[in-house]
């Protein structure tokens, strides 16, 4: 089955935007210390190392596929490649848009697998990006986004149509996984001269749903033109409880 590539991925971000656009010290323990306590400092201990990241291949066994989507046309997981994250394009006029849209695109994370949902019905796909991080770097990266999201309001950028600008705003969202998030861009498409004299100008609305499992992070996208859609909040859950069953295994 082909599966439409996405090819709205903000530029610089890995997101969407119109073909455009996170020691243990030496004590004087003798041997004769009570087991009791010898165990709970290896469990402090056990419990103060980091997880390892997960592996793309990891990644992408956990992913959702064709048969988790009834009836969808495509769906696709693929690594990404470090080539993937490099843009040509300048950064965002909004310094803290910028650092938000590159949370989102899981710039920095250890291993990222990229999809892309195609709905029954509609001829826009759905994306998801899942990334592994080191240490506490998935927290950093969920804390990105939720700083950014302060400040960052509005801001204009320049993709491969050309130059556009983007509002940004929070919507509500159910706890999901150890911290969830979600927001809305939306972007004014121009339309070419003629084609829709008299008509006003359409928009394009993308939900971007973060969730953070352990040291994983899972972006969920969602794109239509003058509607809001929501990324089915079962499948968002149905992935979730897969990674958190990879950091387990």
């Amino acid at each position: 089955m082909r599966v439409r590539k996405n090819g709205w991925l903000l530029a610089g971000a890995a997101l969407t935007a119109w073909g455009l656009t996170a020691c243990s010290g030496t004590g004087g323990e003798t041997s004769a210390a009570p087991a009791s306590s010898a165990a709970s400092r290896t469990t402090a201990a056990d419990a103060a190392t980091p997880q390892p990241p997960l592996s793309a291949g990891a990644l992408k066994a956990a992913a959702l596929t064709e048969a988790d989507v009834p009836g969808s046309p495509g769906v696709s997981a693929d690594e990404r490649r470090p080539a993937d994250t490099k843009s040509t394009f300048p950064p965002a006029s909004d310094p803290s848009c910028q650092k938000m849209l590159d949370a989102l695109g899981a710039h920095g994370a250890s291993a990222v697998v990229d999809q892309v949902f195609n709905w029954k019905g509609s001829i826009w796909a759905g994306g998801g990006t899942l990334a592994s991080y080191k240490g506490t770097a998935a927290e950093k990266a969920f804390g990105q986004v939720r700083t950014s999201l302060t400040t960052c309001s509005d801001f204009t950028g320049v993709g491969y149509t050309g130059k556009y600008t983007a509002h940004v705003g929070r919507e509500k969202i159910p706890r999901l996984g150890d911290e969830s998030i979600a927001l809305r861009i939306t972007v004014p498409v121009k339309q070419p001269a003629g084609l829709r004299s008299g008509k006003r100008v359409s928009v394009r609305s993308e939900q971007h749903v973060l969730v953070r499992v352990g040291n994983v992070t899972a972006c969920f996208t969602m794109l239509n033109m003058d509607h809001d859609d929501h990324f089915p909040l079962a499948l968002i859950r149905k992935e979730l409880a897969r990674i958190a069953k990879a950091q387990q295994a």
